[in-house]
């Protein structure tokens, strides 16, 4: 048997942890949304453990550590609070790792969810348009391998579809709630009370896709304004400002008139540092440009 420290962890706190369940309401609905397979309790008795294992190793390592770096005595008392200061510090921030590692798992599941979101409101639309009940149209979107976050999510509907007895609509809104994403949410809940009110869920989902196709294209335009505006900065920077002191540095080099400045120095950081760590912050900053 595979071992598990939260499982651990639960033995060892599940039963005190239970009044501080209510407060971490919103953790639950993160660890749900984060697709993180970990029961609450267990999940919340694994972070205050962990915290107080920080803690105790923090308080052992770090009065010899102090000695050493600080070179303080061992058995001082300031060696004792700075070494309980920074284990407090330690077990603060291994709570809030964990607390926020659920949210972070989240947004992960939540960006290619809504990057493929026109494929799967079309492929919704095309075989709700081909009359495929829709119970084997969630199955068929559950198949599909490539699509890993969407297929979660729509596995977990037919699971308590087929599994558990629930009727569709109710599965989709019990499910519903815990999606990373909110367009994904609020496309699969006018599903349902589209069918619930007697309307054409086939006209809804065909009205949705266009809107979503829409908005993409919208953002792509924007996107492409931005790429346009990041390749003159570019030029500018990287090309024509380099020009710009090289001639500079060479002419002031001729000249003699560089003072204590070296020239050749300046264009071998010119060129071995300025120009890369340039074209690296506009490489970082043109990989945060996506359509979402």
């Amino acid at each position: 048997m595979k071992f598990e420290p939260w499982t651990f962890a639960y033995k060892l706190l599940g039963k005190r942890v239970q009044n501080l369940l209510p407060h971490f309401q919103d953790l639950h609905n993160q660890l749900k949304k984060g697709g993180v397979r970990i029961a609450f309790p267990a999940y919340l008795s694994f972070m205050l453990l962990m915290s107080i294992v920080s803690f105790i190793v923090s308080m052992i390592i770090l009065p010899f550590l102090l000695t050493v770096v600080l070179r303080i005595s061992f058995f001082s008392l300031g060696n004792f609070m700075l070494s309980l200061m920074l284990a407090a510090l330690s077990s603060i921030m291994t709570i809030i790792v964990i607390y926020v590692y659920p949210g972070i798992k989240s947004s992960n599941r939540r960006i290619p969810i809504e990057i493929n979101l026109p494929y799967i409101s079309s492929f919704l639309t095309l075989l709700s348009s081909s009359n495929v009940p829709p119970r084997k149209i969630f199955r068929s979107i559950a198949k599909i391998d490539t699509l890993r976050e969407v297929r979660q999510e729509f596995s977990n509907i037919i699971r308590d579809v087929e599994i558990f007895g629930q009727d569709l609509l109710t599965s989709i809104l019990e499910n519903v709630k815990y999606a990373p994403s909110k367009k994904l949410r609020e496309i699969l809940s006018g599903y349902v009370a589209t069918v619930r009110t007697g309307g054409n869920p086939t006209e809804y989902l065909r009205i949705s896709t266009e809107n979503i196709m829409k908005d993409r294209m919208v953002k792509l335009d924007l996107m492409l304004e931005s790429l346009s505006a990041m390749a003159e900065i570019y030029i500018m920077v990287l090309v024509a400002m380099p020009l710009l002191f090289v001639v500079m540095f060479a002419t002031l080099g001729m000249l003699g008139g560089a003072g204590t400045m070296n020239p050749a120095l300046m264009l071998y950081l010119l060129t071995y540092v300025g120009i890369p760590i340039m074209a690296s912050i506009l490489v970082v900053v043109v990989s945060t440009f996506s359509v979402k």
